[in-house]
């Protein structure tokens, strides 16, 4: 009698055990899902073009002396390149491809002397983020138009579909590693002993099956990469997978996790462990395949906004949570199958109502996460409404909500009717988990179904980056004293132009102001001036011009006349030709993190709700579940509210005319400051250039190829890596404006 005494006595000891382990497993995933959601770090996918001087379809007057072109992330230069090809197809360039110094997403290659005629870039890049290979051309004119009968490629990217399958079963397993572990470990509690252990080996099988199916995932986007980086020589390929970028580097972290995880579901599948070893294997599994969905994240299309801190963060967090419910499903189906036989009252039904209960607790939180991050990721990729269906992946995107949406109604039907219906008697009972286990089934389906889009989307450019010959618009703005104008050039092209002006004052807009615009090409004497522009009957002026011939930075000077006041002169600097003229769409920063503060709050309130129900949950989880949610709602609306603390952020145009007097000024800080790296004429020739590396840029060459905006930044902040030091904190903003003025006058200088 006493040692059956001592035996019970130790079950519960035991049981208290299992559940403190499981309800401190429970509380370090609401941890991690709460520090992804708070803590944005940056990251630096496919590089599309997205500007290049000369630009796209343009004619300049003189010839450049390189051709220059910036991608939309950061490159590879030992694998891309631009080729720079004459009428007859024969190279002009005269030097290899270099790297720009201000930035790793651009590059250029110096020219010789271009006669007058068409010429074509043809360029190539590969990612440093995500190993993605795009090839294709564009044609620009020299002291003419370019010729209607050039042939040029639109940019496409290097797929094929072993890649889409590769990567759809990569994500299959992944979840399944993440989920799997995390709903065996969740359905622990108060299941019958003899049933647990034959469902937990069952679950450990499923494990080293899905194991096994992202390894062969891994196996075939090796294979793929080394043929598209390699061509004819495998050897070759395999140099650059592995030497080239970050993307070996990921896959090789990848691959030592998913060994870790084929390891310790190897031992959990055999007879011989434990409870409390088994549960440490499920946890080293689930540890496993989060470490996996990190490496996927670094390499995705999340990873290239560098400049959206919480693009990858959401990205990580809607993958984890994919996981822990699209890869508990199967989990949940082992389950539920291994209860078929309780048509009757007793532990079994009761078991399976609180199996369904734990699960629905998971999913809950899952689903939520997964469509507060799936719309804000989402929002990245696409930015413009109108790509959804005018891109191949905003299409596909479609078709992933499409087959999302019924997912969700199944789930949905399994929480609102299935579940009360097993606390019934005898045949409602068993229909209700017969039931059950059919929608799971469709579950489990779906949900791969889904996964199989996505390893199609994955493989496409982001619809954001998808360039498109479409008549967009140059807008830019100036301000004198107290008057604003503000100037749309459509479609900012060269050739005819309609101009569109919109002049304000502080009391709003004048109505008897009339104005003169005078147009002036920056590196030239290239100029004319529209006397008077048409009101219209919204108070704004309309004009149509061809003075716009080359591309480039032009200069409107806009001459605001009123009675009874002075005339004002507002400067207006624009590129025609400008970036957005290729069609790549630009995600606002600023916007970005409030939208951010947004989704945050959203995921907040999803924590929170879910944990505040008792059903399904531990109460040491359900507490911090509930906290965590309240905290993350907070720093949402703090971020919503206040925005992003930003420093000076210039203008995108230059607001200081670039008058005698400008120049005069940024000369002075030139001599004081610049003239011993840069060289009198700019041309990184000063008597301290030979002691720096890199060497100092030459002016003359890059000050052409950078807008406005980028200048002031150069000037402003420094180049990191660099000998280029910040000059802002000396001089401030408007000195910065001399300066640039006066160095945009060194190109014309050399030329003279």
């Amino acid at each position: 009698m006493r040692s059956v005494g001592v035996a019970r006595g130790r079950e519960p000891g035991r049981r208290a055990a299992s559940a403190d382990c499981r309800g401190r497993l429970a509380l370090a995933v609401l941890v991690a899902l709460a520090a992804l959601a708070l803590v944005a770090a940056p990251a630096g996918a496919h590089a599309n073009l997205v500007r290049s001087s000369p630009s796209p379809g343009t004619a300049v007057d003189p010839a450049p002396p390189v051709v220059y072109a910036e991608f939309s992330e950061a490159i590879d230069l030992g694998y891309s390149s631009l080729e720079v090809l004459d009428a007859n197809g024969q190279p002009v360039t005269t030097g290899p491809t270099q790297p720009d110094p201000t930035t790793p997403t651009a590059m250029l290659v110096p020219v010789g002397e271009l006669a007058d005629g068409t010429y074509v870039v043809v360029w190539r890049t590969l990612s440093v983020v995500d190993g993605h290979v795009i090839r294709g051309s564009f044609a620009f004119g020299v002291g003419e138009p370019v010729a209607p009968d050039v042939a040029v490629a639109v940019a496409s990217i290097e797929s094929s579909p072993a890649a889409a399958v590769s990567r759809w079963l990569l994500f299959v397993g992944v979840a399944v590693l993440i989920g799997g572990p995390l709903q065996a470990l969740a359905q622990r509690r108060g299941t019958q002993p003899e049933r647990r252990r034959v469902v937990e080996r069952r679950t450990a099988l499923l494990l080293l099956g899905g194991g096994l199916g992202a390894l062969a995932g891994q196996i075939g986007l090796l294979g793929t990469q080394i043929l598209v980086l390699g061509g004819d020589s495998l050897l070759a390929g395999f140099g650059e997978v592995f030497g080239a970028g970050q993307w070996g580097v990921l896959w090789i972290g990848r691959t030592a996790a998913l060994a870790v995880a084929l390891v310790l579901a190897d031992q959990a599948s055999s007879s011989s462990p434990d409870e409390r070893r088994r549960a440490v294997a499920f946890s080293g599994i689930g540890l496993a395949g989060v470490v996996m969905a990190v490496t996927i994240s670094l390499g995705s299309h999340a990873a290239a906004l560098t400049e959206i801190g919480p693009a990858l963060a959401a990205d990580l967090i809607h993958l984890v949570a994919v996981g822990a419910w699209v890869g508990g499903l199967p989990v949940l189906l082992l389950v539920v199958w291994q209860a078929r036989g309780a048509r009757t009252g007793g532990a079994a039904a009761a078991d399976l109502i609180e199996v369904a209960a734990r699960f629905s607790a998971v999913a809950t939180v899952a689903v939520g996460l997964i469509v507060v991050t799936g719309v804000y990721s989402a929002w990245l990729q696409v930015v413009e409404p109108e790509r959804l269906w005018s891109t191949e992946y905003g299409l596909l995107l479609v078709v992933k909500l499409a087959l999302v949406a019924p997912l969700l109604a199944l789930g949905g039907v399994n929480l609102a009717w299935t579940r009360p219906r097993l606390a019934g008697a005898g045949a409602a009972r068993a229909r209700a988990a017969k039931a059950l286990r059919t929608l799971v089934m469709a579950e489990v389906v779906m949900a791969v179904a889904v996964l199989g889009v996505v390893g199609v989307l994955t493989e496409r450019e982001p619809a954001r980056q998808v360039s498109g010959d479409v008549p967009l618009a140059v807008e830019g703005a100036g301000a004198s004293g107290d008057t604003r104008v503000r100037v749309r050039v459509a479609p900012g092209r060269p050739g005819p132009n309609r101009l569109e002006v919109d002049v304000a004052s502080s009391g709003g807009r004048t109505a008897e102001a009339d104005i003169e615009l005078q147009l002036r090409y920056l590196d030239t004497d290239l100029g004319t001036t529209v006397e008077r522009p048409v009101r219209t009957e919204d108070g704004t002026f309309e004009a149509e011009t061809d003075a716009f011939a080359l591309a480039g930075a032009w200069q409107i000077l806009a001459i605001v006349r009123q009675p009874g006041a002075f005339d004002a002169r507002v400067p207006v600097r624009l590129n025609i030709g400008s970036p957005t003229a290729i069609g790549v769409a630009e995600v606002d920063a600023t916007v970005a993190m409030r939208f951010w503060g947004l989704a945050l709050a959203g995921m907040g309130f999803v924590l929170a709700l879910a944990t505040l129900a008792r059903q399904g949950w531990a109460a040491r989880v359900r507490q911090a579940g509930t906290v965590t949610g309240f905290a993350a709602i907070l720093l949402g609306a703090g971020l919503l509210i206040i925005g992003p603390q930003q420093g000076v952020v210039p203008s995108a145009v230059n607001p200081i005319p670039p008058d005698d007097a400008s120049v005069s000024a940024g000369r002075d800080i030139y001599e004081a400051e610049c003239v011993s790296c840069h060289g009198p004429a700019g041309r990184g020739d000063g008597p301290l250039a030979a002691t720096l590396d890199p060497p100092p840029l030459d002016l003359v060459i890059h000050v052409p190829l950078h807008p406005d905006d980028a200048l002031f930044r150069f000037v402003f902040n420094g180049i990191e890596g660099t000998g280029m030091p910040a000059f802002g904190e000396r001089y401030g903003e408007l000195d910065t404006w001399h300066i640039i003025n006066f160095i945009q006058t060194l190109p014309e200088a050399a030329r003279s």
